[in-house]
C-alpha cells in the first residue's frame, strides 16, 4: 500500500508540473502510468483501461483549477473564447464518458496509443510553426463552430482521459491566439472537461461489481487523491518554469515523452 501511495505520489507531480507548463490536464501521462499501476497491483481486471482513465479525469479537476487560477492571474486565458468552448465540451465529456462501459479495454487502449503517437510527431515535427507562429489576431469564428469543436474534444477527452488541453492548443494556434494565451485557455477549458468526464464515469460505473475497493463508480478515490496531493502544487510550479522556459523546447520535449509512453503500452 506504502509502495502504491509514493508510485501515485510520483505520477501526480510530474503530471503537475507538465500540465502547468503545457496547458494540459496531464492525463496523457497519469492515463498510462495509472493503467501500469493498476495492472502491477493487480487492481481493476478487466476495467482497468477505464478505471485509469475515470480516474485521469478526476485528478485533472485539481490540476486545472491550480493551473488555470495562475494562468489566469497572468493575463493569460482568452476567455472570449473558452466560454464559447465550454457549453459543447460538457456536452461531449458526459456523452463520451457514459458510452465507454460498452467499449472493450483493448480498444480504448489502442486509441490511446494511437492518439499518442500522433500527437508525439506532431509536437516534435512542428514546433517552429507552433512556437513561432505567433499573432494578436484572433480569427473570428461562429459560435456555433467554437460549440461542436469544444464538444468533439470533450468527446475524446472522455475517451482517452485527457484533459483535451493536447487537442485545444493547436486549434487554438489556428484561430490566430498566441501561444502563451493558447496554454492558458487550454489549461482552464480542462476544468469543465474534467468536470462533465468524472460526472459521467460516476455514473456509468455505479452498477459494477468488480472494481477495486474505495471506488466511485469507475473513479479510484485512493489513486485520485494520492495524485492531487503532487499535482495540484506541482501545477503552480509548472506554470512558472512555463513562463521562464523556451516554448519550442517544451514541445519537442513533450512530444518525445509521448511517444516513448506509446511504445510502452503498446509493448505491455
Amino acid at each position: 500500500m506504502i509502495l502504491e501511495f509514493l508510485i501515485l505520489i510520483f505520477i501526480g507531480a510530474v503530471a503537475g508540473l507538465l500540465a502547468g507548463m503545457l496547458g494540459i490536464g496531464g492525463g496523457a501521462l497519469i492515463v498510462p502510468a495509472l493503467i501500469f499501476s493498476l495492472d502491477y497491483f493487480d487492481l481493476g481486471g478487466h476495467w482497468t483501461s477505464h478505471i485509469a482513465v475515470a480516474s485521469s479525469l478526476a485528478t485533472i479537476i485539481g490540476t486545472s483549477l491550480s493551473s488555470s487560477w495562475l494562468h489566469n492571474k497572468n493575463h493569460n486565458i482568452e476567455w472570449s473564447i473558452l466560454k464559447k468552448m465550454v457549453l459543447g465540451c460538457i456536452i461531449g465529456t458526459i456523452g463520451g464518458s457514459y458510452l465507454t462501459p460498452y467499449i472493450p479495454g483493448m480498444w480504448l487502449r489502442m486509441i490511446f496509443v494511437i492518439f499518442l503517437t500522433y500527437i508525439g510527431l506532431k509536437f516534435i515535427f512542428k514546433t517552429r510553426n507552433v512556437a513561432n507562429n505567433q499573432t494578436n489576431e484572433v480569427a473570428l469564428l461562429g459560435n456555433h463552430i467554437y460549440v461542436i469543436v469544444g464538444a468533439l474534444i470533450g468527446i475524446f477527452a472522455a475517451l482517452v482521459g485527457i484533459g483535451g488541453g493536447i487537442l485545444v492548443v493547436p486549434f487554438l494556434k489556428k484561430c490566430g491566439v498566441n501561444m502563451r494565451k493558447a496554454i492558458g485557455t487550454s489549461a482552464a477549458f480542462t476544468l469543465p472537461v474534467a468536470i462533465g468526464g468524472t460526472i459521467g464515469y460516476i455514473i456509468a460505473g455505479w452498477n459494477i461489481a468488480d472494481l477495486p475497493p474505495y471506488s466511485l463508480g469507475f473513479v479510484y478515490l485512493p489513486a485520485v487523491i494520492a495524485i492531487m496531493l503532487a499535482s495540484i502544487p506541482m501545477a503552480k510550479v509548472g506554470v512558472q518554469l512555463g513562463e521562464k522556459l523556451s516554448i519550442d523546447k517544451l514541445i519537442k520535449f513533450f512530444g518525445v515523452f509521448l511517444l516513448l509512453i506509446a511504445v510502452k503500452l503498446l509493448l505491455s
